[in-house]
């Protein structure tokens, strides 16, 4: 509670300044922008659009095209390369990597002074908790992060999970407040990651979770009966059982931190005569909050936590990616935060606007209630006028600040449980397949089902004759590999048992041009129809008849 206090005292002039310029937004917008913009001014990008020479919006909208990653790619290569003052005058210190609509990872620049912007939101984030959870520290914190480091460029710079890298730079008197050592996520295999997660949080009084997917806490809480005794066994002796794959420095680093604990043992045992099973509600029953996403698809996830957890207050942790953290909620149980004036500049683009939206970008303060706009930033990493690609949702105001909350990825895009998947990798990874394969095809479509696993559903209509079992199961096979290899987002969440396999059902003969003039008879236009290649609605299937339902393990007929 002392630690409480103390953090909020120290906070309070940050929680006055931002609540006072949410009152003038635009005039903290302007503010931020041109900070950056004088800032880097003498880069290469900065002497290109004449930075030094702009005094307002206006005059950056017109000096500065949007951006996507691959505009700025040849930029970024510089930085990769070891090249200074490219598109920040700060040094690179690491580079937060995701995937793209190409299957080449985007690698964003972090520096210290990006860092410090970011840790000034974090801070604003962890008062408002604080205020409204003021025994949240109780107990312990059980942070659930990716690993660090994937590798490092050509000039040695590291680049990977920045949840990673944010957890490892931990000042050691608050990295105390954790649960889990930082080599617990270094562990590669993903059963062993997951047992050696519980088996040394279950151990501890955990009082909040923080993870951006509630879906890996609902996928942690499915295995706990499983290993329930395995658990307890090692809690008792003080062990890590040897029959996970860890390699021995990690498992020494580990078991450095262990001890012998029968008495917690005996609880946990006195759990399962009592209720049958271990749950986190009778074995961490001060939990106070749940810190994870609630926006977008996440909602399905939230309902499954009840039942473990039983109702432990949510808190989003805002709009975030590795580009930029752009919301900051303030209150439980809604997906919605406060748009970060202070952190980044913003422009909006309305979703459903007209095909010039893009050259008319808004402001926050032109934004209105119940619309959806693509989300544009400026970044202190080095980022400009770069469309994120995320569209957010306007739900009202702080002030006159606009409450936002993610919706979705981009048109055409879909992120079951973070794997951010676009049309693109859909069309390349059917287009190597049938390349592969030698097959064709009428019709496909890959559907977002987020309560079926989650998983892919891969409907597709051959062409000629039906295929066998077998000779389909080769084809979801191949679409399997080729995902992984077009977006390293979908490898990892199927590797850390996130996202489950997928699907295919093959449809019977007719089935695409019957859904084709239906659309036409409802009104679409036959020289425009055109069928999507991804989608997020999981009742699309419907519309067609599905002939046999093909599941990755099945074994050949």
């Amino acid at each position: 509670m002392n630690l409480i206090i103390l953090s909020m005292k120290l906070l309070e002039g940050l929680r006055r300044s931002f609540e006072s310029a949410t009152k003038d937004p635009l005039k903290a917008q302007r503010a931020i922008l041109l900070q950056y913009l004088q800032r880097n001014k003498n880069t290469e990008y900065g002497r290109k659009h004449n930075f030094a020479a702009i005094r307002s919006i206006e005059e950056y909208r017109n000096a500065v095209p949007l951006n996507s990653y691959e505009t700025l790619r040849p930029y970024v290569d510089k930085m990769t390369k070891g090249e200074a003052n490219i598109l920040t005058r700060d040094k690179v210190v690491f580079f937060g990597a995701t995937s793209g609509t190409t299957n080449k990872p985007k690698l964003i620049p972090t520096t210290h002074y990006s860092e410090r912007k970011k840790e000034e939101l974090m801070n604003l984030w962890s008062y408002y908790i604080s205020r409204d959870h003021p025994d949240v520290l109780d107990g312990k914190i059980l942070a659930i992060v990716s690993p660090e480091v994937e590798g490092t460029t050509d000039s040695g710079i590291p680049f990977g999970a920045e949840s990673g890298y944010s957890y490892r730079m931990l000042p050691k008197p608050i990295m105390n407040l954790y649960a889990l050592p930082y080599e617990v996520f270094e562990i590669e295999d993903y059963e062993a990651r997951h047992y050696a997660i519980l088996r040394i949080s279950i151990e501890q009084n955990i009082t909040t979770i923080a993870t951006l997917n509630p879906n890996m806490i609902v996928l942690l809480c499915r295995k706990i009966e499983r290993w329930q005794n395995m658990i307890i066994s090692d809690i008792e002796h003080g062990s890590l059982s040897d029959s996970l794959k860890i390699t021995p420095a990690i498992r020494k680093a580990m078991k450095n931190r262990l001890k012998p604990n029968p008495d917690r043992a005996r609880e946990l045992k006195e759990i399962i005569e009592n209720h049958g099973r271990l749950l986190p509600r009778h074995f961490w029953p001060e939990m106070k909050l749940i810190e994870c996403w609630q926006g977008g698809m996440m909602k399905l996830y939230l309902q499954e936590l009840d039942n473990y957890f039983g109702r432990v207050p949510k808190r989003d942790i805002g709009c975030v990616s590795t580009e930029a953290r752009a919301s900051i909620p303030i209150t439980d149980e809604t997906s919605s935060g406060v748009l970060a004036i202070q952190t980044n500049f913003y422009e909006f683009i309305p979703k459903d606007g007209p095909d010039n939206a893009a050259r008319n970008t808004l402001v926050c303060t032109q934004l209105e209630i119940n619309k959806e706009y693509f989300i544009v930033v400026t970044t202190a990493g080095g980022l400009y006028r770069y469309n994120i690609d995320d569209i957010i949702k306007v739900t009202g105001f702080f002030n006159k600040t606009p409450l936002i909350e993610f919706v979705q990825k981009g048109l055409g895009a879909s992120s079951l449980a973070g794997e951010k998947l676009y049309e693109a990798h859909i069309n390349e990874t059917m287009t190597r397949v049938l390349q592969k394969e030698k097959v064709l095809i009428d019709f496909f479509c890959a559907v977002a089902q987020p309560s079926d696993g989650p998983r892919y559903s891969f409907l597709i209509e051959f062409s000629g004759s039906t295929p066998t079992r077998e000779r389909a199961g080769s084809v979801l096979a191949s679409i399997e590999e080729e995902l992984r290899i077009q977006n390293r987002e979908y490898d990892f969440v199927r590797n850390a048992q996130l996202l489950d396999s997928p699907v295919l059902k093959l449809l019977k003969k007719g089935s695409f041009e019957n859904y084709r003039l239906k659309r036409i008879a409802e009104g679409a236009q036959e020289g425009q129809f055109k069928a999507p290649q991804l989608t997020n609605n999981p009742d699309f299937e419907k519309n067609f008849d599905i002939e046999m339902v093909i599941q990755l393990s099945d074994p050949p007929a």
